[in-house]
């Protein structure tokens, strides 16, 4: 149980790192886009969206914004991007011009899960192919939003998985999943990696 605490501590202290801290000050000019293709999938309330301007200083749109419990593609994002008010925010491209600003867990982000040349230890693994259900465990299953969906699966069962899905902006985050189904989801902590790819 140790164990699995310091992972997801040490998971999130990476996804904090990458998503919310830079070792130098950045300005508005600075900002660059990244390619970054995933899904982000909202959750119970609505996203605001931001154009980026031609000083690449975010604005809020104001006639349009993403429905809760909604799913986006996604193709580029923009760390530390600067707002209209002077403050940075971590972008993420939805549609020609129109970012969603990921804050206060508005929204879970995707990870297609891949074969890496080494996996650090104590983090979610990201080359998972295949997770089992822990013994003991009737593991609920999630829908794309972070949401129970009344159903479960046995302990020992053994599922495939494509995607790692994570939300939140604390350390440890506040869920991690892996994908088993199309929009279905077993949480982080109540399964093992049995397979990687």
């Amino acid at each position: 149980m140790k164990l699995k605490k310091l992972s997801i501590i040490l998971f999130s202290l990476s996804f904090f790192a990458l998503f919310f801290t830079k070792a130098q000050v950045v300005e508005a000019s600075d900002t660059a886009e990244q390619a970054y293709k995933t899904v982000i999938d909202t959750r119970d309330s609505v996203v605001s969206l931001y154009a980026k301007g031609d000083d690449n200083v975010f604005r809020k749109v104001t006639n349009r914004a993403l429905a809760p419990t909604s799913s986006w593609y996604t193709d580029k994002q923009v760390y530390h991007g600067l707002t209209e008010n002077n403050t940075y925010g971590n972008f993420f491209r939805v549609a020609t011009n129109e970012w969603a600003e990921y804050k206060d867990s508005n929204f879970g982000v995707e990870v297609i899960l891949q074969k890496l040349t080494a996996q650090v230890d104590n983090y979610p693994q990201i080359d998972a192919q295949t997770i089992t259900v822990k013994d003991g465990v009737k593991a609920p299953i999630y829908d794309s939003y972070g949401h129970r969906t009344g159903k479960t699966v046995p302990a020992n069962s053994s599922w495939s998985t494509d995607r790692l899905y994570s939300y939140g902006s604390g350390i440890p985050l506040d869920f991690i999943a892996y994908r088993i189904g199309s929009n279905q989801w077993l949480s982080y902590d109540d399964v093992n990696v049995t397979a990687t790819r």
